[in-house]
């Protein structure tokens, strides 16, 4: 990882252990841009699927436990998802950029970073446990301290780092389908019942069982799972411990925003929040299949020429920004219909929220794009610094935002931060891929979606209208200004590696 510095911890500075004899040869692990392509857009497919089940099962679970209830099941997912992103602790990306580009070490590489993950994820549980115990999140505490089982078993999602530096993108949408599925046969068995929100904190840690056991045995044909070392160990922790820093600080300005919410406002604020960045959960499908070849790739971009790097990080960054504005018109404008329509007229304060999250959505996309590339490339030190001065604002922002305007001064904060996140981390990567940025392509992104959503506004017309009106008129900007180009298509689908 790097300093401002460019101080970079390279592979070759580490003495590898041995060869693992079962691991795959470079045939194996290599792919064209048209197979990555395709595999993106088989896995693209699948998040597509995967997000209409989510939004029926959001949509079955907000109807049924209303505002208040909503918020309570709500909250205890959101401590739960911390408690699994802290245990982490940087592994994952650390893990799957030393598979890609150590393939002789990969089974052991992966076993180590699953021990340290779990590891973690015990020692997280054990503290949510015995913070729900003591009735630290009030009404919440018992659906808490029953999603905190799940927190260990979550540990196993490690397993698709494999998959990622193998150039299998399609293997996690794969496991996040089933579990999505599962979900919500899970969530419409409870409400049909009639049971409570701790029965469905069990039925939450059911499904998680499930999809670890079966991410178990897709990755055994993957990436064999070999001995962990202590000497591996040391190299993780040598490589995430900035990643380590940087996810508490995210956690903080990412989640404890809702329990800030829930302490200064109550629970249906909270489910006002929540519902509203439901949709910015589900519409990260699109950076995340952006990044999931984006990292292999970029984790081996030593080999490189300058006029490549360049030509990778301006593909990459124009595509976050056209992702990222792109899906922001499309919240903005069905903003009152996706509310209405799925969580029905009780939920009516959770517009506004949705509003600025989905502005938000910009920065998030830019983040997801920066932050991969400089985690691939070791820059690290800087995002653990950026993260941590950016959570001690947001928090304090928080606490004051949230006290005077609840979910709507939440979502306010949530977008400056994210903005600032993304275009920081975009600037280190540029930096550390020693290429520069497209910025005017960039900024006519964000200025067509700006103007989009300011024809939309003069213009009122019916929901499904207006979707195909927003949707063309910003495409076909996005192509007449050059943002993306035919260029960049038969680059996608060349036969040749990209």
């Amino acid at each position: 990882m790097t300093s401002p510095g460019r101080t970079t911890n390279k592979p070759e500075e580490f003495h590898s252990p041995p060869a693992d004899p079962a691991a795959p040869g470079p045939a194996e692990t290599s792919r064209s841009a048209r197979g990555l392509s395709a595999a993106t857009a088989v896995s693209l497919g699948l998040r597509l699927v995967g997000m209409a089940v989510g939004m029926a099962t959001n949509s079955v679970l907000a109807r049924y436990l209303n505002p208040d209830g909503f918020g309570v099941f709500a909250l205890a997912l959101t401590l739960g998802t911390a408690a699994a992103q802290v245990a982490d602790m940087g592994t994952t990306i650390t893990v799957s950029s030393r598979i890609a580009r150590e393939k002789a070490s990969a089974g052991r590489i992966l076993s180590t970073g699953l021990v340290i993950r779990t590891s973690v994820a015990l020692v997280a549980t054990v503290g949510l446990l015995a913070a729900a115990a003591g009735g630290l999140f009030g009404e919440s505490s018992s659906v808490v301290g029953v999603v905190a089982i799940a927190t260990p078993l979550s540990a196993a999602s490690i397993l698709t780092a494999g998959a990622t530096a193998r150039f299998r993108p399609e293997v996690s949408s794969v496991l996040a389908l089933i579990q999505g599925v599962l979900w919500l046969v899970a969530v419409v068995t409870v409400a049909r019942t009639g049971g409570d929100v701790v029965l469905l904190g069990w039925f939450f840690v059911a499904v998680v069982a499930v999809q670890t056991g079966i991410g178990v045995m897709i990755n055994r044909r993957l990436v064999p799972l070999g001995r962990p070392s202590w000497a591996e160990a040391g190299r993780i922790f040598a490589l995430s411990w900035p990643l380590a820093i940087s996810s508490l600080a995210v956690m903080a300005y990412y989640r404890l925003g809702s329990v800030i919410l829930f302490h200064l406002q109550g629970a249906a604020e909270v489910g006002y929040y929540s519902a509203a960045y439901k949709f910015l959960d589900v519409a990260q499908l699109g950076p995340a299949m952006l990044v999931a070849p984006l990292l292999p790739i970029v984790a081996t971009s030593a080999a490189m020429d300058a006029h490549r790097r360049s030509l990778v990080l301006s593909l990459a960054t124009r595509s976050g920004a056209v992702i990222g504005a792109g899906t922001a018109v499309l919240l903005i404008a069905l903003a009152p219909a996706l509310v209405g329509y799925l969580y029905g007229d009780d939920f009516g304060p959770a517009v506004t929220p949705l509003i600025l999250l989905a502005v938000a959505f910009v920065g998030v996309t830019l983040g997801y794009v920066g932050t991969t590339i400089c985690s691939a490339l070791g820059v690290v030190r800087p995002i653990a610094v950026l993260t941590v001065s950016v959570a001690v604002v947001n928090l304090a922002a928080q606490f004051w935002a949230c006290a005077r305007w609840g979910a709507t001064g939440a979502a306010a904060v949530a977008a400056a931060t994210e903005f600032v996140i993304g275009a920081t981390t975009c600037l280190l990567a540029a930096r550390a891929m020693a290429s520069r940025l497209p910025l005017r392509e960039m900024a006519s992104v964000l200025v067509l979606g700006a103007a989009t959503i300011l024809v939309l506004w003069l213009v009122r017309l019916p929901w499904p209208i207006e979707a195909m009106l927003a949707a063309g008129m910003f495409g076909v900007a996005v192509l007449a200004a050059r943002a993306v180009t035919p260029a960049d298509f038969r680059r996608v689908l060349s036969r040749k590696a990209l």
